[in-house]
Order: C-alpha cells, then structure tokens, then sequence
C-alpha cells in the first residue's frame, strides 16, 4: 500500500492544498486504495473489528427484517419471486440471520441481493452467505435495474456512513469545516462560507433556534443525492432504513454543542482532533437525522408509511425480549419504513 502522508499530500495538492470536509471523509472512507471501508477494515464486531452493529449482536434484529419482508410482500400481494435487496451488508451477519428466519419457505419467495462497495467486505460476505445470495452489485440502482424495479430494500447502519459536511455556527451566522494540508505540519481545519445549495429548506439542522456560539452540525447532501438516483429507479416496493440519530435537528444536537461526528478505532470512540488521525485506518460516522431522510423521501415520491425507535419494532415483530431492545440500542437506534 502507498505511504500515507504521500498519498494526502498528493490528494491535497491537487485540491489546491484545502477540500470541504465531507470530501477528506468520503477519502478517507471510500479510497480505493487507502480508505477505511475500502483496505483498512479488519471485520465488524468482535476483538478484531473496530465496532459492532446489532446484527453482530444479537439475531432479533435479522427475526424482526424477515418478518418484515413477510408483511411487505403480503402488503403488495406480488406474483413470482420478489427482489429483497440489502444496501451495505458488513460482514453479511444480517443477511444470514434474515435468511434463517425466513425459513425454506420464505426463501423460496425472494431472490436476496446484496450491495456492496467494499471488496474486502463482499468476500467476507461470499465466505459467509455463498449461493445464498441471488448478486451482488456495486450500487442500488444497479440491483434495481436487475430487479426492473419492484423491490424490497432495506440497510442497517448504512446513512451514518456517508460523507458528511460539518458545519461550525460562528458570529452568527454558519460557517462550513474544511480540511487543509501542509507539508511538515499536518492537517488543520478552517472555516468558510457553506457551499452553494446548504439551505434550511433541505437541511433542517440549518434552521435550529438559537445554537450556541460553536455549535457543530452534519448535513448530508451526498444521501439527498444518492436517494434521488434510487428514486428515479426504483417502480415499486417498500424500504426500510435502521440507524442511530433522531427524529428532529433540534433531538440530535441537544447538549452535543461538538455535533456527533466521530470514528471508531478497536471500539474505542473518537472525537475531536482525534477524526484526524488514522487516516484509512478508523471508521468516522455521524447521527442520522431522520426528519431530513424523510422529507427527502416524499420530495421523490416516496411515502413514510411508519417511523419508531428500534425497540418498539422489534416489539412488533415478536422480538421485544432481544437484547437490543432491552438495551441502549433500542432507543438510539431509529426505523423508518417507507413505500412507494
């Protein structure tokens, strides 16, 4: 692999030595080379991974999705074998819960595809799940062209991976975070004018009352936008979107005046400068901001049919006694189901 510091050199360089921090993370994220998702991520959950989600925890979460899918293909009442895709399957421990408690018969119902941009990921995944899985594909939209467009989607822990911008209130008025590089002294953060299109009309964190002198925001225009592209293939079906974060802007940030981006090395949390370090080798997240994906959603046609903490859904579907309801998880962790 490339040296570090030689590849953030060149990677600034031709940036003109400064880039919008949602651009160093999605770097440092999605590098073919030297991104995190991409080469450095060892495995998710247990003593070599560097955190876990709920289906590395526990199987309720994979019980209460098949009985889901269950509900949805009743709901829609389709003929045939029906598309299930899963957006970002980490090391596949979801899709093989989802696939045991579907059962033979549940199986036979659905042809289950899994998308996936990291390779090192998809052949964890391939060891796991082999013939069990209909494809793979690099996008949703590819799965969604495979599938003409009647599917059932759904992720876990996906929206907190993407790119975010990170937004300072300063004097006043919202100032975005970029990142800059200098050879002999590292990387440092500086302050500037929000790119064009961050308005309150698309990012409701814009629009909280009051924030603090310093107060640290996320916005996601790199999920508006890949929503968009899925929504414009995508015919028919429901989608399902579990994660941490809130219902409202004003929830999330509520004495969190740093804002709730950090990474996560060997299950330790980091937060601060500490983002900064490790580049490629530590995964960097942020709350989901829920009323955002939602309204995004209905902008594209797309209906929010419920919304809920996790526990109340896994309650739903008969696993009320997980683990993951009884603990933490089940009310930082958010459900958003939708159709269309």
């Amino acid at each position: 692999m490339p040296d570090t510091r030689q590849f953030l050199e060149h990677l600034f360089s031709d940036r003109g030595g400064a880039m919008p921090f949602d651009e160093f993370m999605a770097a440092a994220l999605y590098d073919p080379e030297h991104g995190y998702y991409m080469a450095g991520i060892g495995d998710v959950g247990g003593s070599r991974g560097d955190f876990a989600t709920a289906a590395t925890l526990s199987h309720g979460l994979g019980c209460a999705i098949a009985a889901w899918i269950g509900e949805e293909l009743a709901h829609h009442a389709w003929r045939g074998p029906v598309a299930v895709v899963e957006v970002g399957g980490g090391s596949g421990a979801l899709a093989a819960s989802v696939l045991k408690a579907l059962g033979w018969f549940g199986r036979r119902r659905i042809r289950y595809h899994l998308v996936e941009v990291s390779p090192v990921l998809r052949e964890k995944q391939r060891k796991r799940l082999g013939r069990a899985i209909a494809a793979w594909h690099d996008s949703p939209v590819a799965a969604l062209k495979a599938a003409e467009g009647r599917t059932l989607i759904f992720s876990n822990e996906l929206i907190d991976a993407f790119p975010a911008k990170w937004l300072r209130f300063d004097g006043g008025t919202w100032r975005e975070v970029w990142v800059c590089y200098e050879e002999g002294k590292g990387l440092r953060e500086e302050f500037r004018e929000p790119s064009p299109g961050l308005d309150a009309s698309r990012f409701s964190a814009l629009a909280l009352p009051d924030p603090p002198e310093g107060q640290r925001i996320e916005i996601l225009p790199s999920c508006r936008h890949w929503l968009g592209e899925l929504a414009d293939a995508w015919r028919e079906g429901s989608m399902l979107t579990i994660d941490y974060g809130g219902a409202t802007a004003g929830e999330i940030y509520a004495r969190r005046p740093g804002g709730t981006l950090r990474g996560y090395f060997r299950h330790e949390r980091i937060e601060g400068a500490g983002i900064y370090a490790r580049f490629g080798k530590q995964d960097l997240t942020a709350d989901v901001n829920f009323a955002d994906l939602a309204a995004w959603g209905q902008g594209c046609g797309i209906e929010t049919v419920e919304f809920s903490p996790q526990c109340r859904f896994l309650e739903r579907f008969g696993c009320g006694e997980d683990a993951m309801a009884e603990s933490e998880a089940g009310d930082a962790f958010w459900v958003l189901e939708q159709r269309r």
